[in-house]
């Protein structure tokens, strides 16, 4: 019989609903990889991951478009049908703060780091503010109240200790309210080059402002540039510093050996590890250079057969 691999990106916004109990093992020969919103570069990473797997044998790869990093993680535990999703790795060190016993601490782990979303602070250029320390006290847009940006940024200023104005607006509405002066400030956090930034201009009179690196992110956040040739109508200078937060491929981990769920998982393994080599290509975003298959990731195991298939000989 001839197999067939389907590639499919579905324009699907996914609401999990949470029963409170495990997920339900299904017998389903596919993989649903849960990315993120629609014109995001979670989007469109998900997106080119699906393509590059074209011609995979024996099991389907459904993309979806989703929400938040925190959304993926209740995706990934009672959502049927999402395997693998695109989350960030401080999503880990604040339900280890916040909510100690959720069980995404025991029934997540991660395939691999994929790339690193950067932390953009963008501010006025007539504002008087070039690093995140200047804006004490100032109004600032940190996302919407379940974003990534919003829970990496107020991570961030409470670990700086820098207290400021926080306003919750789409990342579409805090650029308006920033180029109409009515905030001072906005975060975002994605790999850049975002295109949604990429479309602020010079006449806009908005620039990127430093986020140095802290002792206190370690374990966490990592040291960042971002250049003048990644967003040459928002860095004044060569490159802004910033800080990165590890994007992860998160997988649910419970699914039993000999269940068709774990099986689907190897095969997707050995298929993603033989087509990682092709992800770095142009036209492909170039993100996926920063592909790191052994790289460890602070308060996340590595789903096992993933790291056996990694660290085995090749013949």
């Amino acid at each position: 019989m001839r197999h067939f691999f389907k590639g499919m990106f579905a324009a699907l916004a996914v609401t999990a609903a949470l029963s409170g109990t495990a997920k339900a093992e299904e017998e389903l020969p596919s993989i649903g990889i849960m990315a993120g919103e629609y014109g995001s570069s979670f989007a469109t990473l998900g997106e080119e991951l699906g393509q590059a797997l074209n011609g995979w044998s024996g099991t389907e790869v459904r993309t979806m478009l989703g929400k938040s990093s925190r959304q993926t993680i209740d995706d990934l535990l009672y959502l049927r049908g999402v395997d693998l999703g695109f989350v960030n790795a401080d999503q880990m060190a604040n339900l280890q703060f916040t909510e100690p016993n959720h069980p995404a601490l025991a029934r997540l782990a991660y395939l691999a780091k994929v790339f690193d979303s950067e932390l953009h602070l963008i501010v006025r250029k007539d504002g008087g503010a070039d690093s995140l320390q200047d804006m004490n006290g100032k109004r600032i847009s940190v996302g919407t109240t379940t974003s990534d940006t919003a829970l990496t940024s107020r991570l961030v200023l409470r670990m700086l200790g820098v207290k400021v104005n926080a306003v919750f607006l789409s990342t579409e509405a805090s650029i308006d309210a920033l180029k109409r002066g009515e905030i001072d400030g906005m975060f975002y956090v994605g790999p850049a080059p975002s295109p949604i930034l990429t479309q602020i201009l010079q006449e806009d009179a908005l620039k990127l402002a430093n986020v140095g690196y802290s002792d206190a992110f370690k374990g966490i956040y990592n040291p960042a540039e971002i250049s003048a040739e990644t967003y040459p109508d928002l860095v004044d200078d060569k490159f802004v510093e910033t800080i990165s937060v590890p994007t992860i491929l998160a997988v649910y981990n419970k699914f039993p050996p000999s269940s068709a769920r774990y099986q689907n998982l190897t095969r997707f393994t050995d298929a993603f590890l033989a087509t990682v080599p092709r992800l770095g290509q142009p036209p492909r975003h170039p993100k996926w250079r920063e592909i790191d298959l052994t790289a460890k990731v602070d308060g996340w195991t590595q789903f096992e057969y993933f790291r056996n298939a990694v660290t085995r000989p090749s013949n």
